[in-house]
């Protein structure tokens, strides 16, 4: 009897440890009850009926363990909840990626859905699809080694025939199916790290790039980068990972530069984290070896070729691109569009052939500004789309508007040669804008055509004397290129050497590559550009120097360099870079102004402010302008000069009137030209 009773006991203590483990919240004290309650109801009268009241017992814990946990407060639940979003936030910050089992592959389902997918995305490259859904399967298939690159992609071709896009689709199908841990695809652009000085800047990106999620990294305009990165980059591929220069730490996730010798878990090496690593490129493989070397392409085992798109395939893209305009236009905008055929027979022909997709898309997406525009500010709810006169148009109630953005080119191109004429003088420079005009639009007819064209050096040299214009044709001058399309953006940034030069080691070329950024798309005017040059041992001039040279060699398709100065100090520029002559073919000299033009000018200025000058004061005006001229053009300010003249003329007018109640408002007379009231005064200051 006293065995059973024992046994009894043993088997209501492990019941207690159950009822223990079911919430771990209840306290010892909370046990002792339970125990307490079991023990006053005599539970263990018999083997039967002490289990059942037992587990009436344990269900009415179990409701009462319930209601606790119901009866949280709201101060503990916000606690919990802060304390997840701070753990979520440090993964994201840390770059921290949560443990993944690597879900398995079915070679016949995934990726073969994959190329049906992407063939339907990517037109008309049905064998680079093929290739490249090949090379993302290849790991699956011949297995790789842990911490190396997954595989490594060589995709070549021009612009515009898919090469980015297909990568983007590829991840984002990769990550539908949950072998991504997310869609995204890292792009380190290698163009962007042009000197020694950018070591922990292109190492930071590179270790973001390789922590992030997502499974693909791509490597773009290689050519441009400094040779070191490369050959960085060239070790991950080879080895799986690379020996950094430098000891690095982690804080607050960007990798810093250790300072304080020995740390713990500091980084000194790079993994290629098990990442499909894709190089994309418009060269040769001639041009892939220059820049990584032999054994980088031995590792390379797929090299894709996107080709350039034949009509059939661009008329697939007009078609498709003309759908989802007209869905885009009912679910967004609430328009219904109807399209003309003659549309699409436009865009094929207009299209910029050099861009591929691109341009379709491009010109597509100036469509629906132009249609959201009608919306806007016409209520419109219905429009036709088609082509009037080889301008293609929306038509709805009585309005006609176009909906091409670069139609607005021709209205920009005739504002730009109304000022360009307005211009007193220089019938040169005028003379070589017009010739440029005229090259680059031949250049767009034969690539509309599929021909080949001849590009030319458009970067130049203005000399001259100060207020002779300069800085007004380059401004003029970057419009100009901007409506006819040989610039994308059409920016003006002017410059000096203290915009280009800094103070201390190191920091010049990163220092000029960032205003070279600034100014792709346009023009990048450097006024006294003489000045980064002052002898030999000015090493920081040097280096601003050599940095503005390679990079107009890279960007030679999107950026116009004007270098401005004294004739004879530019002309010893010109010699501290062996590169810097071939490259300025251009030299345009701006003369000084005669007194006749400087006159011209100064009725100009007024004209622009609302006054006019006295007729009577123009020929001895003239003549001032001709004796300031002789005497030191260089110092007179040229243009200048007559600004001054006449700002200092309105101020005595203001005073003079304060005296003529009826004289004319607007009318400069001989009075209020000082210089001419007091010439003896004048002439001896």
């Amino acid at each position: 009897m006293g065995k059973d009773r024992r046994d009894k006991e043993e088997e209501k203590q492990r019941l207690w440890k159950e009822v223990m483990g079911k919430d771990r919240s209840l306290s010892a004290s909370d046990l002792e009850g339970l125990k307490s309650t079991a023990d006053d109801q005599n539970v263990l009268v018999n083997d039967d009926e002490a289990m059942s009241q037992l587990n009436a017992i344990l269900a009415r814990q179990q409701k009462q363990l319930e209601k606790m946990t119901s009866e949280i407060s709201p101060d503990q639940k916000k606690l919990n909840q802060d304390m997840d979003d701070l753990s979520r936030s440090l993964k994201e910050d840390y770059h921290v990626q949560e443990p993944k089992e690597e879900t398995p592959v079915d070679d016949k389902t995934v990726f073969s859905e994959m190329e049906k997918t992407l063939n339907d995305e990517i037109i008309g490259q049905k064998e680079a699809v093929h290739s490249f859904c090949a090379a993302l399967r290849r790991p699956y298939v011949m297995g790789f080694e842990k911490g190396h690159a997954r595989n490594v992609i060589l995709i070549m071709g021009k612009e515009g025939v898919g090469r980015h896009a297909c990568v983007a689709a590829a991840s984002r199908i990769l990550y539908q199916h949950q072998i991504f841990t997310s869609s995204q695809v890292n792009t380190i652009d290698l163009s962007r790290y042009t000197s020694a000085s950018q070591e922990q800047v292109f190492v930071q990106d590179l270790y973001q790039a390789l922590h992030q999620n997502g499974g693909m990294i791509v490597f773009e305009n290689f050519k441009q980068s400094f040779a070191p990165f490369l050959r960085m980059v060239s070790s991950l591929v080879e080895n799986g990972s690379v020996l950094l220069n430098k000891r690095y730490v982690l804080r607050q996730g960007i990798l810093v530069e250790n300072q304080s010798g020995l740390v713990k878990d500091a980084v000194d090496s790079l993994s290629a984290q098990d990442k499909y690593l894709i190089f994309i490129t418009h060269g040769t493989l001639g041009d892939v070896q220059d820049a990584f070397g032999a054994d980088f392409m031995k590792h390379v085992l797929d090299t894709i070729t996107f080709s350039a798109l034949d009509d059939d395939a661009i008329k697939q893209i007009i078609s498709k691109q003309t759908e989802q305009l007209q869905q885009r236009c009912t679910e967004q905008l609430h328009l219904t569009v109807n399209i003309d055929p003659s549309l699409n027979d436009w865009v094929l022909s207009h299209y910029d052939k050099d861009h591929g997709a691109d341009a379709i898309i491009s010109l597509f997406k100036d469509f629906y500004i132009s249609l959201s525009e009608a919306v806007l500010k016409d209520n419109a709810s219905g429009i036709s789309l088609k082509v009037d006169g080889d301008v293609p148009y929306a038509f709805y109630g009585d309005h006609k508007t176009p909906v091409c953005r670069s139609q607005n080119v021709q209205a920009e191109m005739d504002a730009v040669e109304t000022e360009l004429n307005n211009v007193i003088g220089l019938d040169n420079v005028k003379s070589y804008i017009r010739s440029l005009q005229a090259h680059v639009l031949i250049n767009q007819r034969r690539r509309q055509q599929g021909l080949k064209t001849a590009e030319i050096s458009k970067h130049m040299i203005f000399t001259g004397n100060p207020g002779t214009g300069k800085t007004t044709i380059a401004r003029l001058f970057s419009r100009y290129m901007k409506a006819i399309g040989a610039l994308s953006q059409g920016q003006l940034v002017e410059v000096t050497r203290a915009d280009l030069v800094a103070k201390y080691v190191g920091q010049t070329a990163p220092l000029t590559m960032s205003v070279i950024r600034s100014a792709l798309g346009g023009v990048l005017f450097i006024d006294e550009a003489y000045s980064l040059y002052r002898g030999k041992d000015d090493s920081f001039g040097l280096e601003a120097i050599d940095t503005l040279v390679k990079a107009m060699e890279d960007n030679r398709d999107d950026l116009i360099v004007i270098l401005a100065g004294y004739k004879k100090e530019m002309s010893a520029f010109l010699e501290a870079n062996s590169g810097l002559k071939s490259r300025f073919p251009n030299i345009i000299e701006f003369p000084d102004y005669t007194g006749e033009q400087l006159m011209a000018i100064a009725d100009q200025i007024a004209k622009g402010k609302g006054y006019r000058i006295e007729d009577g004061v123009k020929a001895p005006l003239t003549a001032w302008f001709d004796q300031k001229q002789a005497e030191s053009a260089a110092t007179s300010g040229n243009g200048r000069l007559s600004r001054n003249v006449v700002e200092e003329a309105i101020l005595k007018q203001s005073e003079r009137l304060l005296k003529e109640e009826n004289a004319d408002m607007d009318l400069l007379k001989k009075e209020d030209f000082t210089i001419l009231a007091q010439p003896e005064q004048t002439k001896q200051g």
